[in-house]
């Protein structure tokens, strides 16, 4: 076994002697034995012990022999302790997905801290398979199916080559103590399920289940090496993004399979292969459509598949229009404030030198003389007559019955038969600004047109200088 770890860690250039590396120890027999290796293998080792306090006495009885094992061996040791079932309420996710969480989290953060290179943990080639068919349950496609890692970021997985009878008999013959999980019986969890029903059955057909399934998984894993090649080529000829959008054109789609390509492109945007499919299914269809992850949104458009963060409605969505929350915002001058997707009031007061945050877009404000100015009516600045406003100003996502009078036009015109004919998205459409003044009229379409009613003329004499700045990227 010692052998055969030194040679998984140089085959996968896992550690080297001079790493400070800190191992994560339950109690169970996979870490112990993990400890244990590293270890005889010569290796400067540390210990992380998490106690999730969800077994009671047993829990504390795993933390009491991690701690006698260091102590007896001089191996420095770090605990937290973890209210998992309230963080679990709190964020709305599994036991096990809480678990999860909080130790990695706190892994990295005993690492950068106290200077560890590697943290080491203890999956062992059962664990792998197990997670090859929950992954495959969860239809993660290829990237899920090709198992854990060896390495990923800071992680090692020095014992992915070892199988769990194998780590038993390794801990026997060394006389290592460790504590069974009473939790690993319970057929409740996914995990056990696969571990005691599926693969027993499969066991019984094949007696090598475990190598065999592991073939599989380095065949996957290679077959993911060349689709990842082919990804980044489609992503350099179909993908650009402007701020916090994806965008994705649509005629460089591979025609065969588009929904395998879709997925390898929006995986990390949370969409599903179910859900790439459904995009997969409308792109020939007219444009609006929109799906969902739980964190993104994709609109199919004209030519483009458009991918942005998922924002809250903001009222009842016709596809065209969102109504606009009526919500204060504090302003101070120079000083951007987030709006989101409020309504901000502009007095007169203090507008001069102002600079506020509406929609994710900073906008300032400037009051010149029109003596001498030379004219800019590009789309992200406008110039109003300033005395033609009325105040206080309002700026303010559009709604549905907005109409105004396009700048060189006499006549009104709704704001959705503008925005439409500017052949823009519904994406851009939601989330169009207007600046209003206080009888209603609409000044600037932000960004486009400013209302004719405010044009600069020959009798004006202050201008009202208003520079929308480009939308800030997501956090």
């Amino acid at each position: 076994m010692l052998r055969q770890l030194k040679s998984y860690i140089a085959h996968n250039k896992l550690l080297c002697h001079a790493d400070a590396l800190l191992v994560t120890v339950s109690g169970g027999v996979d870490s112990m034995t993990l400890l244990h290796l590293l270890r005889a293998a010569g290796y400067r080792v540390a210990v992380a012990h998490c106690n999730f306090r969800l077994r009671g006495s047993e829990s504390d009885g795993d933390e009491q022999l991690v701690r006698s094992c260091c102590s007896q061996q001089n191996i420095p040791i770090f605990v937290a302790h973890f209210d998992t079932r309230e963080y679990a309420k709190k964020n709305a996710i599994s036991i096990q997905m809480a678990a999860r969480e909080l130790r990695y989290a706190w892994f990295e953060s005993v690492a950068a801290e106290h200077g560890f290179d590697k943290i080491a943990v203890a999956h062992n080639a059962n664990d792998n398979v197990e997670t090859f068919f929950l992954n495959l349950a969860r239809s993660t496609g290829l990237r899920g199916l090709s198992g854990m890692a060896a390495a990923q970021g800071r992680i090692v997985r020095p014992l992915l080559f070892a199988s769990r009878p194998e780590i038993l008999r390794y801990a026997q013959e060394h006389s290592i103590l460790f504590r069974e999980d009473s939790s690993n019986s319970q057929v409740k969890y996914a995990r056990n399920r696969i571990r005691h029903n599926i693969l027993t059955e499969l066991a019984a057909l094949n007696p090598s289940i475990l190598p065999t399934i592991q073939g599989c998984m380095e065949r996957i894993r290679a077959t993911q090496c060349l689709v990842a090649g082919i990804v980044d080529d489609l992503q350099k000829r179909a993908c650009f993004r402007q701020e916090n959008r994806l965008y994705i054109k649509i005629s460089e789609l591979p025609a065969e399979q588009p929904e395998f390509w879709l997925f390898e492109l929006l995986h990390e945007y949370g969409f599903s292969g179910a859900t790439a499919g459904d995009v997969a299914a409308a792109l020939n269809g007219s444009p609006g459509k929109v799906f969902y992850s739980s964190t993104h949104r994709l609109l199919k458009d004209r030519e483009l598949l458009i991918v942005a963060p998922k924002e809250e409605p903001n009222g009842d969505n016709d596809g065209d229009t969102v109504e606009a929350a009526e919500k204060a915002l504090e302003v101070e001058s120079r000083k951007p404030k987030v709006a989101g997707d409020a309504t901000v009031t502009l007095t007169e007061e203090g507008l001069n030198g102002l600079k506020v945050k509406a929609g994710g877009r900073i906008f300032s404000f400037e009051v010149v003389s029109a003596s001498g100015i030379r004219l800019n009516q590009g789309g992200c600045v406008a110039m109003l007559d300033y005395d033609a406003l009325q105040f206080p100003l309002r700026l303010r996502r559009w709604q549905a019955g907005d109409r105004f009078v396009p700048l060189g036009m006499k006549g009104e015109k709704k704001l959705s038969d503008f925005l439409t004919d500017s052949k823009l998205s519904l994406f851009e459409k939601q989330e169009q600004l207007l600046l209003c003044s206080a009888n209603g009229n609409v000044a600037w379409v932000a960004g486009r047109r400013i209302g004719n009613r405010y044009r600069v003329t020959e009798s004006t004499r202050r201008i009202l200088k208003v520079t929308l700045h480009p939308t800030f990227p997501a956090a």
